[in-house]
């Protein structure tokens, strides 16, 4: 079930009608502490208020372990409402670390298979009985990325002549 699901499902309906109950007795109850000395009766509706709290409190937390119990909250997004802050906030930081670190992480990635292939060519051209070795080495640890540009004409800087010659162009 996810959260989307959530928004339209009647067990939340029933969740949302019990915290407004919740929150009408615990109005009550302010009521009637305010009123506690001036009126005689106000002990016994104080007591009955507490009784109906608590029992409201209790069915509450029953029916939420029913109906949310696979949805966990980040205690981060928890103390960003608790300090007034919008947890939309807390979002949009995270999915901006996420996307610095995934570049991060790519950059490693690319770096690591642009040595992988030099390092095969170096070891081909220097040792040309381990060329058989090295390229299967080379296809058994994924595919290389297509090697950047140094000068504009590998760039294609024409798309004529890139047409001409049969290719599409620039690979980036």
């Amino acid at each position: 079930m996810s959260a989307v699901d959530l928004v339209t499902t009647p067990e939340l309906q029933e969740l949302e009608d019990r915290l407004r109950q919740i929150i009408e007795t615990i109005l009550e109850l302010a009521i009637g502490i305010y009123d506690y000395e001036s009126v005689s009766h106000s002990k016994d509706a104080v007591i009955a208020r507490v009784n109906l709290l608590t029992a409201q409190l209790s069915t509450l937390d029953e029916a939420s372990k029913r109906t949310i119990s696979d949805v966990l909250v980040p205690r981060e997004i928890i103390q960003y409402i608790e300090d007034g802050r919008n947890p939309r906030v807390y979002t949009r930081e995270f999915v901006e670390l996420l996307v610095k670190q995934n570049q991060f992480v790519n950059g490693k990635m690319h770096a690591m298979r642009d040595f992988r292939d030099e390092l095969a060519e170096q070891i081909k051209q220097t040792y040309p009985e381990l060329s058989k070795e090295v390229d299967l080495t080379l296809q058994n640890t994924g595919p290389s990325f297509p090697k950047a540009p140094t000068s504009p004409t590998e760039a294609g800087a024409n798309p004529e002549s890139a047409a001409a010659n049969g290719t599409d162009g620039p690979k980036t």
